[in-house]
């Protein structure tokens, strides 16, 4: 089983510890990610076609909106720390142009200090006695600290990729997150945008760099985690608001893109309002 021990949020995002024992399908956010290990079972997670195992010297980090997934050994159990930063807080406070594409690769060098700061900060997250001004500067901080080890590396590594250029796709993409409690039919999205269905998902994969599917599953995942942060929603109520047919698939779906049962998660969110 895993398990939300902590969620923080701030002008950056939010930053949660997890405890992780279940493999995460492939997914995505609209936030800019980093998962720092911890503790216990570091599995090995595929970002984009990359792989990468996070450990004492390697943080792990994920472009806005590209897809990744987490595969744990039989019976393995990891805690981390997981990042998921606005991409405008990133342009505000770096003034970086690219801040959907960050990273220019996954693995991130974490050195003696950087270890030490997470290390820090959990304690800090964990124990809660940190005024939240503090807090959040100790995570801004460490955030900026990863940030700068990645830029190092972008500086030898090719130019960030273009954005997405074709208008058929914005408008997928924008019908998709209008859209996100009805059921997936992804053969009236293609047809709303003149293509045929091969050709659309060929087209969105090359313009976004995800699946149509994995996409609309992630617009769904973020606005669960949104309603069980700010309403009181039965998890009946909110499944079937989101479209699923019953509140087992929609945990399932919830614990396998978050790591955690939608029921962990609003208790740690109670727990960060209180």
């Amino acid at each position: 089983m895993s398990s939300a021990i902590k969620l923080f949020r701030g002008e950056f995002g939010h930053v949660s510890i997890l405890t992780v024992a279940n493999d995460l399908v492939s997914h995505a956010h609209e936030e800019v990610h980093i998962i720092i290990w911890l503790a216990g079972s570091a599995g090995e997670m595929t970002v984009g076609g990359e792989r990468v195992c996070p450990g004492p010297r390697v943080a792990v980090g994920v472009n806005a909106l590209q897809p990744h997934r987490h595969d744990f050994p039989s019976g393995g159990e990891g805690q981390f720390l997981a990042f998921y930063i606005d991409p405008d807080w990133i342009v505000r406070r770096r003034g970086n142009l690219h801040a959907q594409r960050v990273f220019a690769t996954s693995a991130i060098p974490m050195d003696a200090g950087l270890n030490t700061s997470a290390v820090q900060l959990l304690n800090s997250l964990k124990d809660g006695d940190a005024p939240p001004h503090l807090a959040a500067y100790e995570t801004e901080r460490l955030i900026d600290r990863i940030l700068d080890a990645s830029d190092a590396q972008r500086r030898h590594a090719e130019a960030p990729p273009a954005g997405v250029r074709d208008h058929r796709v914005r408008k997928a993409a924008a019908l998709m997150k209008s859209r996100i409690a009805d059921r997936a039919c992804l053969d009236k999205v293609a047809r709303s945008v003149g293509l045929s269905r091969p050709h659309f998902f060929a087209l969105f994969k090359e313009q976004m760099g995800l699946t149509p599917n994995v996409y609309w599953n992630s617009m769904r995942m973020a606005e669960a985690a949104r309603r069980l942060r700010m309403s009181e929603q039965p998890l009946i109520d909110i499944a079937c608001g989101l479209g699923f047919s019953t509140q087992g698939n929609f945990s399932r779906f919830f614990r396998d893109h978050f790591g955690v049962p939608p029921n962990v998660y609003r208790s740690a969110a109670r727990e960060l309002r209180q």
